[in-house]
Parts: structure tokens; sequence; C-alpha cells
């Protein structure tokens, strides 16, 4: 909880060791009505209210959820900010990747919605895509891929 406090953000930005040649990719996501559990409508509607806008996956606005530090300027943000390859939003809300973890939370409206029922996958398969593009993972030749 400290680092939401400015001077845990500022120390954790000066701390911070980021290598200039190394991709940042994100997941952003803005949430709908139809799809949102039940046990984050409140906290939905008061980052809309407070925000002004609905652009947001129930904690994390979409204009903030990049990979750079937004309101600390230093040179570890300049760095991080350099390598940011930025993010397709998604419909999702922000506990979209839970499932076990929200069990206890989830009402019968949530089930048959689907609110937790979303491929998990997505989430990972973006920063894979950065890493493939950059050489930090190699493609599968197909004699590799044939097990030859």
């Amino acid at each position: 909880a400290q680092s939401f406090l400015p001077e845990g953000s500022k120390a954790f930005w000066r701390e911070g060791q980021h290598l200039p040649q190394v991709p940042t990719c994100v997941l952003r996501g803005v949430m709908e009505k139809h799809t949102t559990p039940e046990s984050l409508e409140m906290i939905s509607n008061v980052l809309t209210k407070q925000s002004g806008s609905a652009l947001h996956d129930s904690q994390v606005h979409v204009y903030d959820a990049v990979g750079h530090p937004v309101y600390t300027k230093n040179r570890n943000g300049r760095v991080l900010e350099n390598c940011d390859m930025g993010g397709a939003v998604q419909r999702c809300h922000h506990w979209s990747p839970l499932d076990e973890e929200v069990a206890f939370l989830k009402t019968k409206r949530d089930a048959i919605q689907g609110s937790f029922d979303c491929a998990k996958d997505r989430h990972v398969y973006p920063w894979i895509d950065v890493n493939v593009r950059f050489g930090f993972i190699e493609y599968a030749s197909e004699a590799k891929k044939a097990g030859k």
C-alpha cells in the first residue's frame, strides 16, 4: 500500500532498474455493464464518477494503463516510456484473469453472464508477441515443431 502514496511511488521509480532495449507491453481493459461482476460494481461506479469517464477496467483508467509511470517523471520513467509498445484495449475487467482466486466472490448473476469466463490466455499472448518480434523468444522451425 505504501507504493500508492507519493513517497512510495517516487521511491519505487527512483530505485527501479530498467534496460533501455527491453520492450514493454500492457493489457488495457474497459468494462462493459453486461459482464461486470457484482463485486466490482461499486468501485467501478466510483472510478467512473471520479474520472468522468467509464473507460476503465474497474481499477485502472485506460489512459493510465501504460507501461511507464504517468505521474512520476525521472530517468527510469523515460527509459520505460521509450520501451512502451502500447497495447490494444480489450473488453474486460481488472479481475478477468482470475478464476479460483475470486470463487468466493462469484454470484449467480456473475455465472449467468459469464463475468469470469473469458479466455485467460489473451492476457499473456500480447507479451509473448512483443518478445517474439524483438527476438527475445525465437520462432520454432517447422522441423522443431515436428520433433525432428
